[in-house]
C-alpha cells in the first residue's frame, strides 16, 4: 500500500469517484461470492483455513482443486461489493469498514505519537485495498530467508510461484516506445493475477529516469527476474481495461461454485482446539459483533488447520489457542500448549517519511495539470470515459529507485561495523527471549552483507514525474511485537512497531533526504528548476534532518510481517521451512507473518508467492503431487550452498504419521515424523532441520 504524490492522488479521487459506481452496473450481480451461513457448515472439513483475506484465498483454491478435500474458510470481514474498489482510485483510497480499527501505543523513537495501522479485514485481504503496485524484491531479498535456515524459500525456490501466480498483459506499445518501459517476459506465467502498465505516464519522468543516471544509479532493464535494484519500472496488478486483479476476484470468485469449498464471513476464529497428543483438531468461531463469552461453534478439521489471518491476527490466534510466551500466556490465564516465545515478535515493516520539491518549470503537462487546466482535464475525463486510457489510468505510479547503500553513502562501512558493535538486546522489545535476541543476531548478519551490497536495496524512493515522494527505509533494524492484551484476550493485540528505535535507522533516513537532494541537484533536473519545499534548505546538520524526519515519520506503508517468523525454533522461530507450527502437529501459518524477513518491495507480489508455495507444501503432506515443484531450479542463486549429510533413517514414523516426500523428518525440536517414502532420504540440512530429499 505504497504511498502517492499528493497531487496525484487527490486528482484520482476527485475526477473518478463520480463515475465509478455506476460505470459498470454488470458487475453488481456477479460480484457476489458464494458464500454459506453457520447453519450451513458440515461438522467437519479436511482444511480449515482461518482467514479469507489475499493468502487464504489463494491457498482454498489450491487446495480444493481435489474435489475429494473440503475446504472451509472463516474470514472475520466481508465482502466489498462496491465497484469502486475496482478502479484505479481505490488504490489511494481505502474505506475504513475494510480495515481493523487498531493503533499502536505511541512510538517513543517517533516521538510518542500512536500511528494507525493498516490491516485488512475484508475477503481478499489487503489485495483488495493496496496500491497495486507489483514488484518482487531482488534476489538477495529472498537468499537472505534461505540463508536463515530455509532450505528451498531463496529467489530460485520462489521463482516458479512468482510466475505461477501471475499474467503479464502486453502494454500500450506507443507508451512503451516513448517512455522506454522494460520488463522481461520469462518471469511471468499464466496465474491468476493480471499485470500490466497503464497508457500514460507524466512527461517530467523522462528528466527524472536520465538524472538517476547522473548520480550513478543505473536503470535496471527488469526489476522482476530478481534485479529489483537502482532504478527500474514496476507493473500494476490490473488487467487492460485498469480494473484491480486481485485474490477475490482472479482467485476466488473464479472457483467459488465448487461444492467442496466454503466461505464463511463475519466469523472471528476464537482459538484452535487440541487434542492430548497436541494435534490441532478444531477451531471454535464467533460470529462478529456478538458479545464475547457469548455462545460458539466448533468445526473439526480432518486433516489441517492453516492459519492466514495476516501479521496482526495470525499471532494472536495463535497466543489465544495456548501457542506463544508463556509469561503472557499466564498473565492471560491461558492454559500453555507450547511455550513458543517467537509469537508475536519480529514484527517489521517499511516506515516512511515525506519530502517535497517544487519544480518552477514543470514540463506540460504535470500532475498539477489535471486540476488546473480545464482544457487538460476534460480531454482526460474524454479518455478515461471512451477508452478507460489517459492519465486516469494512472494508480501510484511505475517507477522505483531502490538504491543499495554503497550508492548513497559512502561512510556505509564504518555504518555497518557500528550495527555490528550493537548490543543487540538493548534496541531490541524488553519481551524479547534468549532465543529472539539469537534469531535477531543471525538476521543482522545477513542483513549487513546486504547493506554491503550493490545488488540489494535499502531505502525506496517512489518517482512518477512529481517533485515529492516518500523516502522508504527497506531494510530497518528496529523490531516490535503483536501481543494479545493480557487483560482481555479477545481485544484488539497490542501493536508496537518500536519504530526507530535502533538510531541507526535514522541514520539512513539522513543519508536518504541528502541523496534525494543529491538527484535534484543533477544536471538533467535544471531545466525544472526544482526549489526545496521540506525539509526546507535551512535544515543541513544531521540532527535537524532526524528531527525532521521522525517528526513527519509513519511507522507502516502497509507491509507489516513477520509475526510468526519461519525461522529455526531456537532463534525464535514459529514455523518450521515447511510452515508447519514448532511444538504441535496439524497446524501451519500461510501468510505474511512467516516472512523472517522483510523485503526490499511492496508485498502483494511476494504474499502470492508464499501462498502458492504453502499450498504445495501442505498438498505434499497430504500425499498428494504438487502443480509446481518447490525445488525446480530456474535460475543460478547467489545464496550459500549447503553441504546436505544424510543421516540414518529411522523405520518408525513418529507420532505425526507417514512422512511425504518433502517433508521435515528431525532436527533439534522436531517431534513430527521421522521416515520418507521410499525413493528419498532424510538428510540434515542444519542442527534445526532435516528433510525427505
Amino acid at each position: 500500500m505504497p504511498l502517492l504524490s499528493r497531487l496525484g492522488a487527490v486528482a484520482l479521487q476527485i475526477l473518478i469517484i463520480s463515475n465509478v459506481c455506476l460505470a459498470y452496473p454488470e458487475l453488481v450481480d456477479k460480484i457476489r461470492a458464494r458464500q454459506i451461513n453457520i447453519g450451513s457448515l458440515r461438522s467437519s472439513y479436511d482444511y480449515i483455513i482461518v482467514g479469507g483475506g489475499q493468502s487464504g484465498l489463494v491457498i482454498a483454491n489450491r487446495l480444493s482443486e481435489d474435489s475429494t478435500k473440503n475446504v472451509l474458510v472463516v474470514e472475520y470481514g466481508y465482502v466489498d461489493n462496491n465497484p469502486s474498489q475496482l478502479e484505479p482510485s481505490s488504490a489511494t483510497s481505502y474505506p475504513s469498514r475494510d480495515l481493523f480499527n487498531v493503533t499502536t501505543v505511541p512510538q517513543t523513537g517517533i516521538g510518542g505519537k500512536r500511528v494507525s495501522i493498516y490491516a485488512a479485514s475484508v475477503v481478499g485481504g489487503g489485495s483488495t485495498v493496496n496500491g497495486m503496485l507489483f514488484d518482487r524484491g531482488a534476489a538477495e531479498d529472498y537468499d537472505n530467508w534461505a540463508a536463515l535456515g530455509n532450505p528451498g524459500w531463496d529467489f530460485a525456490g520462489l521463482l516458479p510461484y512468482f510466475k505461477k501466480s501471475t499474467t503479464f498483459g502486453t502494454p500500450d506499445p506507443a507508451i512503451v516506445q516513448e517512455y522506454g518501459i522494460t520488463w522481461e517476459p520469462s518471469a511471468y506465467g499464466n496465474g491468476p493475477i493480471q499485470v500490466t502498465f497503464p497508457s500514460w505516464q507524466w512527461p517530467t519522468i523522462k528528466v527524472q529516469w536520465k538524472a538517476w543516471n547522473e548520480v550513478g544509479v543505473p536503470t535496471m532493464r527488469d526489476g522482476e527476474n530478481g534485479n529489483a535494484y537502482n532504478a527500474y519500472w514496476v507493473p500494476n496488478n490490473v488487467d487492460a481495461q485498469s480494473r484491480r486483479s486481485y485474490a477475490k476476484n482472479r482467485y476466488f470468485d473464479t472457483v467459488s461454485s465448487r461444492s467442496n469449498l466454503h466461505l464463511l464471513t463475519g466469523y472471528r476464529v476464537n482459538d484452535i482446539q487440541f487434542s492430548s497428543a497436541k494435534k490441532a483438531e478444531s477451531v471454535r468461531i464467533q460470529q462478529r459483533g456478538t458479545p464475547n463469552g457469548g455462545s460458539t461453534t466448533t468445526i473439526r478439521a480432518n486433516q489441517e488447520i492453516v492459519l492466514c489471518a495476516g501479521w496482526l491476527n495470525t499471532p494472536a490466534v495463535l497466543q489465544r489457542s495456548g501457542i506463544g510466551p508463556q509469561d503472557l500466556l499466564s498473565r492471560a490465564n491461558i492454559p500453555v500448549v507450547v511455550d513458543l516465545p517467537g509469537v508475536g515478535s519480529n514484527l517489521q515493516d517499511h516506515p516512511a517519511t515525506q519530502i517535497n520539491f517544487q519544480y518552477t518549470r514543470d514540463l506540460q503537462p504535470n500532475q498539477a495539470s489535471l486540476y488546473t487546466n480545464q482544457t487538460f482535464q476534460a480531454w482526460a475525463q474524454q479518455q478515461w470515459q471512451q477508452f478507460r486510457k489517459g492519465p486516469m489510468s494512472m494508480l501510484v505510479g511505475n517507477a522505483l529507485a531502490t538504491l543499495p547503500l554503497p550508492t548513497m553513502l559512502s561512510t556505509y562501512q564504518s555504518l555497518i561495523s557500528r550495527v555490528n558493535s550493537q548490543n543487540a538486546a538493548q534496541y531490541l522489545p524488553s519481551t524479547y527471549s534468549a532465543a529472539s535476541i539469537r534469531g535477531y543476531e543471525a538476521q543482522r548478519r545477513v542483513l549487513m552483507a546486504s547493506y554491503a551490497s550493490l545488488k540489494n536495496g535499502i531505502v525506496e524512493i517512489p518517482f512518477s514525474g512529481g517533485g515529492g515522494t516518500s523516502l522508504v527505509h527497506e531494510k530497518p533494524l528496529s523490531r516490535g511485537t503483536v501481543l494479545i492484551n493480557p487483560s482481555d484476550k479477545w481485544a484488539d493485540p497490542i501493536v508496537d512497531y518500536n519504530t526507530s528505535i535502533n538510531p541507526i535507522d535514522n541514520e539512513i533516513f539522513v543519508a536518504m533526504i541528502k541523496f534525494y537532494r543529491r538527484w535534484m541537484q543533477a544536471p538533467s533536473m535544471q531545466q525544472l528548476g526544482p526549489q526545496e519545499q521540506s525539509p526546507g534548505a535551512s535544515l543541513t546538520t544531521d540532527q535537524q534532518l532526524i528531527n525532521y524526519a521522525t517528526q513527519g515519520m509513519i511507522s507502516s506503508t502497509a507491509h507489516s510481517c513477520g509475526t510468526s517468523a519461519m525461522m529455526p525454533q531456537d532463534q525464535g522461530g514459529v514455523v518450521s521451512s515447511q510452515l508447519l507450527v514448532y511444538g504441535v502437529t496439524g497446524l501451519s501459518v500461510g501468510d505474511i507473518s512467516i516472512i523472517p524477513l522483510i523485503p526490499a518491495t511492496h508485498t502483494c507480489a511476494t504474499v502470492y508467492a508464499i501462498a502458492e508455495k504453502a499450498a504445495d507444501l501442505i498438498k505434499a503432506r497430504a500425499g498428494n503431487n504438487p502443480t509446481t515443484s518447490s525445488t525446480t531450479s530456474v535460475r543460478t542463486t547467489t545464496s550459500t550452498t549447503r553441504t546436505t549429510t544424510p543421516v540414518t533413517t529411522p523405520t518408525t514414523t513418529g507420532s505425526g504419521g507417514t512422512q511425504s516426500k518433502w517433508g521435515q523428518c528431525g532436527g533439534i525440536g522436531w517431534t513430527g515424523p521421522t521416515a520418507c517414502v521410499s525413493g528419498s532420504t532424510c538428510q540434515s540440512l542444519n542442527p534445526y532441520y532435516s528433510q525427505c530429499l
